[in-house]
């Protein structure tokens, strides 16, 4: 459970403009934009406000005066609870000629997340007349409890605490405790060990892996568990983890580091890059190598760096020219 908070300023200009534009028996709907907190972007928020210009009085009176009013309120996006009815906290007020009033605050009752504070009053009491501006200030706090954060937790601490693990990985003298189900349901090459009774590992559980550090066996292993890998270990082993991401067939982890990759891409890496486009069939990573060759094709094209390119992967070579000719012409 994590509490957290967020304020927006609406300011509104030139409101005698605005309210001329709503004709009789007409209504006009204004959204502000949405704000949150960056720490939890699940939820959004954004002030709704609708300007009306009706009759006081019932048609069949026969009393044809007319009045602006406003309605206001605030409208939670996220996260879907049952029946859309929500606790968060919230104050709507506004600074009238230097002086603040609340418009509506949140009580202790469950209220739907569309119409948050849903109020209504006069136009002419609801803004600053002496700028004709509108000043509209929220302010919001809610409890969030976020499920797959939790349930990333719980699959980490099956990881570091060793709960009813059936498997174990050897890197050398370290002992990895494992899961046969997380390494089968990631790896299509697990899957296979373990499918196949007349292999070793199927048989005792226990998996040999000689040519990785206990640490890229480790990222991948806390890949399976939360789906994340710890950021030092990517930048400092990103071309191993890359490595065993391919041998194992872990596609997604293969995918984050070719993105990570790609945003280090310059001349002094580029060779190198090319290596592990030819080595895995790395295709995100020689997308954005051929973005890198058409940004830079005039330095890079008559480079010593690209002639080992064209001399060690000419048929790569080629696929990054068509693309520093076709592509261009889009």
């Amino acid at each position: 459970m994590k509490t957290i908070k967020c304020n927006k300023k609406w300011t509104i200009k030139n409101v005698n403009k605005i309210i001329e534009l709503v004709e009789k028996d007409d209504k006009l709907n204004l959204t502000s934009d949405r704000f949150s907190n960056y720490e939890y972007t699940a939820i959004e928020w954004e002030l709704c406000l609708e300007i009306k210009h009706h009759r006081i009085c019932p048609i069949w009176t026969g009393d044809d005066t007319y009045t602006r009013t406003y309605a206001i309120w605030l409208r939670q996006i996220g996260p879907h609870s049952k029946n859309n009815n929500v606790t968060t906290k919230y104050r709507i007020y506004v600074c009238i000629n230097g002086t603040y009033t609340d418009i509506a605050s949140s009580t202790y009752k469950l209220v739907n997340q569309e119409k948050l504070g849903y109020t209504k009053g006069q136009m002419y009491e609801f803004y600053s007349i002496t700028d004709d501006t509108l000043y509209i200030h929220c302010d919001v706090e809610v409890d969030c409890y976020n499920p797959i954060y939790n349930l990333e937790n719980k699959y980490s601490n099956m990881l570091e605490l060793g709960i009813f693990t059936d498997c174990v990985i050897k890197i050398g003298e370290d002992l990895i405790k494992t899961h046969r189900s997380i390494l089968a349901n990631n790896s299509k090459v697990f899957q296979t060990m373990f499918e196949q009774n007349g292999m070793i590992e199927a048989q005792n559980g226990e998996i040999i892996i000689s040519d990785f550090s206990p640490d890229c066996v480790q990222a991948m292993l806390e890949f399976f568990y939360n789906g994340k890998v710890n950021k030092g270990i990517l930048e400092s082993k990103v071309e191993d983890i890359i490595a065993i991401a391919h041998k194992y067939q872990v596609e997604p982890l293969k995918y984050e580091c070719e993105i990570f990759m790609s945003n280090l891409i310059d001349d002094e890496k580029f060779l190198n890059y090319c290596d592990i486009i030819d080595l895995y069939d790395a295709t995100t990573l020689e997308k954005n190598c051929k973005i890198y060759v058409r940004i830079n094709q005039d330095c890079l094209l008559i480079s010593e760096i690209w002639k080992e390119v064209e001399s060690k992967y000419p048929q790569l070579a080629i696929r990054f020219l068509k693309s520093v000719i076709f592509d261009s012409k889009k």
